[in-house]
């Protein structure tokens, strides 16, 4: 984790909410964007870790288009999610397989295989037949297809991956 940013950019959120005010999905969220900042600044750890909205965070910007802060809220809960799987604190155990599952597969094929994402996900997770008759649908819709696409830049792709993880 990159403590330093998290520390220098947290610092600076004067609680405005203007994140939490824009964010369309912080009704769902167990802590709203600028609690997640103030539990940091608190430096409660394990709350903040274990909490639903770092995996809830789709990475709209909205929440940065409206900081008088520019604070990159998107960026802080990537982190911190990367952290809670590294730390294995989660408290969202299938979120973090879902999440790893995702990464692995763009580390492979330079993109999400979901074919691949989808049945890797539910043997991992024990949810096999949970949502087949959707699968079913979409396969037959054409939004499932059986081979992964081959995608232009696969190779710089990788090479991202191994300087993070090198």
């Amino acid at each position: 984790m990159d403590k330093k940013y998290i520390i220098e950019s947290i610092g600076k959120c004067l609680q405005c909410l203007k994140c939490t005010a824009g964010c369309p999905l912080a009704s769902w969220m167990d802590y709203k964007p600028n609690q997640i900042n103030r539990l940091i600044q608190m430096g409660d750890r394990k709350k903040v870790l274990s909490s639903a909205t770092i995996w809830l965070c789709v990475g709209c910007q909205t929440c940065v288009t409206r900081c008088p802060m520019k604070i990159d809220i998107p960026h802080l809960m990537d982190t911190l999610r990367q952290l809670a799987v590294k730390e294995k604190v989660s408290s969202q155990p299938n979120i973090t397989i879902f999440h790893q599952l995702f990464l692995n597969s763009i580390k492979r094929w330079g993109r999400v295989c979901e074919l691949e994402l989808i049945g890797l996900y539910k043997l991992k997770s024990g949810s096999l037949f949970q949502d087949i008759k959707l699968g079913k649908e979409m396969f037959k819709k054409g939004k499932l297809s059986i081979l992964p696409q081959i995608l232009k830049g696969k190779k710089e792709i990788k090479e991202m991956f191994k300087k993070k993880d090198g």
